[in-house]
């Protein structure tokens, strides 16, 4: 029995990596469509494809869990195509970014950056086993980090990073000038 409750507590880990990556790269290569990034996100996508061919061949006996993967992969395979559809769009010619500087694009970019820091935030404490904090309160000290580098460089574009600094979570920023 307690090797029945182990198994399901791994693979429901499992499920719960394979969502926050998914969205994750789905969040990278809506930015790298938007021309936010420079490249696709590829070796990311190969290794998420690597984690989920290898669940599939382990049998989940759980009904629940069966049908949670199923649906995971069913989307990041309807996401693949979509995805290697636009990139040949982009190859050939027919694809037109859809840029604008209106103040909804520019919400929705902040937006996006901020899933994008809070994903890396939650793998980075899961990886150094901490707790993760209410998304808002990143959101918070982001927002107060952005107001802090305005008054002292005046507008300039930053991107906020996290990385593992000696097992802690810390938020790094770079500034483009």
């Amino acid at each position: 029995m307690a090797k029945v409750l182990d198994d399901r507590k791994q693979i429901n880990q499992y499920l719960t990596d394979i969502e926050l990556k998914l969205k994750d790269l789905r969040i990278r290569y809506e930015q790298y469509f938007a021309g936010v990034e420079k490249r696709a996100p590829i070796r990311e996508r190969e290794a998420l494809e690597r984690v989920i061919r290898r669940l599939n061949q382990r049998r989940i006996m759980q009904t629940d869990l069966r049908y949670r993967f199923q649906n995971l992969s069913g989307s990041f395979y309807s996401y693949q195509n979509m995805w290697e559809r636009i990139q040949r769009e982009m190859d050939e010619g027919r694809y037109h970014r859809h840029k604008s500087s209106s103040m909804v694009d520019s919400g929705a970019q902040q937006q996006t950056e901020m899933d994008r820091v809070f994903l890396d935030y939650q793998a980075v404490c899961r990886e150094c086993q901490r707790n993760v904090p209410p998304r808002e309160q990143l959101q918070s000290f982001i927002e107060k980090q952005k107001e802090s580098i305005r008054q002292k460089y005046g507008n300039v574009e930053c991107t906020f990073r996290v990385v593992n600094d000696q097992g802690k979570p810390k938020i790094t920023v770079n500034l483009k000038r």
